[in-house]
């Protein structure tokens, strides 16, 4: 059947929607790719490839939120729309297959198979602007920024390193800051207010998952004893208190039905949030071998302080832009713990794997208890407040 794109945010009365099964299957192959990533973190725990895991995160980070935000406000689900999507999976298939490479001989495959990410949505997003006469503006201002991207892309692939970086740095200014352009066309194609947040929400819960499934097959040769289950069970409850937080204090209805621009801080907010999750789960199995056999500390407990404190610090700045910069309770847990585990960061050299992980455990379960008592009475008296 083939169902052209529609503004399915006002020319469909849907009330809530939920995620597509397309769209579930689609966000495996992206988490295949950040699997990848977090694999060159993993390989070299050092700042440098922090570093590198950033900067390849961005990108595989983007096209996902290209192809979110696209489907939206217009997905129909028609196979039309299926072919593109399949088409977008094969080529995050080969982004995933080429990024370990990426900054090691690999390059001009990699810049490729972003290229063909990038092209699959450009296809889709020319359909839109044929068939959605309301967005066409909206609909421009994206394929302008993709499109000129896409040729800095495909120009990166005959330009030697490390000028190719260069070329990839300034693609993606160009589509990072495509949404800031559009803002003021969002309202003639403005975001369905339930399908995204959960779009997001399975995201991050995929990437959960994903990190506590990599900590396990991460370890499966470590010599298992007291110390190492310690550490395990730890990192457990950090994932747990991360996952109770996200999904029943975080209000992303302030966010999203109060103004574009807490929108704006909603999406790109998502970035650090869920690259701390990630930096976070390979900290975790970090840990747990330090555990085993660097019983007194080594120099890789940092990297799951860091991955805490950027996922605090993110869910602590957008719930502050979205309480209208307001001050609460919740903002001062999330902010309290991304500070101390800024902090353990320091020590994490001179204090063992056991010490540095459960106190990180200890911040975040005191961060959730509190929460869960009180934080339906302190979200209610800071609502009354003026905006």
């Amino acid at each position: 059947m083939v169902d052209p794109p529609r503004l399915r945010t006002i020319e469909v009365d849907e009330g809530e929607r939920r995620a597509t099964w397309m769209e579930l299957f689609f966000d495996l192959v992206f988490v295949v790719a950040v699997a990848q990533v977090a694999n060159i973190l993993s390989a070299d725990p050092s700042w440098r490839g922090l570093l590198r895991f950033g900067g390849l995160f961005i990108p595989i980070w983007w096209a996902w939120m290209g192809y979110t935000f696209y489907a939206n406000r217009f997905d129909t689900d028609d196979v039309v729309h299926r072919l593109f999507y399949l088409a977008g999976m094969l080529a995050v298939a080969a982004l995933a297959i080429t990024v370990h490479d990426a900054l090691h001989g690999g390059s001009a495959e990699f810049a490729v198979a972003y290229l063909a990410v990038r092209i699959v949505l450009i296809g889709l997003y020319v359909r839109a602007r044929r068939h959605v006469a309301r967005a066409r503006g909206l609909t421009n201002v994206f394929l302008a920024a993709f499109g000129a991207s896409a040729l800095l892309w495909l120009v990166s692939v005959f330009v030697p390193t490390p000028g190719r970086y260069g070329i990839w740095a300034a693609a993606l200014v160009l589509e990072l800051v495509a949404p800031m352009a559009a803002w003021r066309l969002v309202s003639e194609a403005p975001v369905h207010r339930t399908h995204l947040p959960e779009r997001f929400g399975l995201f991050t819960l995929i990437v959960l998952g994903e990190s506590v499934l990599g900590v396990i097959l991460g370890t499966v040769d470590v010599s298992w004893h007291w110390e190492s289950v310690a550490v395990a069970l730890a990192g457990f409850l950090i994932a747990a208190s991360i996952w109770w937080v996200y999904f029943d204090f975080f209000d992303t209805g302030a966010v999203l039905g109060r103004g574009v621009f807490r929108g704006l801080a909603y999406t790109y907010g998502h970035f650090p949030l869920v690259a701390g999750i990630v930096v976070a789960g390979v900290g975790t199995k970090l840990a747990i071998q330090d555990a085993a056999h660097n019983p007194h500390g080594s120099g890789t407990l940092w990297v799951i302080c860091i991955g805490i404190a950027a996922a605090m610090l993110a869910l602590g700045a957008i719930h502050w832009i979205g309480a209208g910069r307001r001050t609460d309770l919740d903002l001062f847990l999330r902010l309290a713990a991304a500070a101390g585990a800024g902090i353990l960061a320091g020590f994490s050299s001179s204090l063992g794997a056991v010490v540095i992980v459960w106190l990180l455990a200890a911040l975040l379960l005191a961060v959730t208890l509190v929460e869960l008592v009180g934080h339906e009475a302190h979200h209610e008296a800071a609502s009354v407040g003026p905006l």
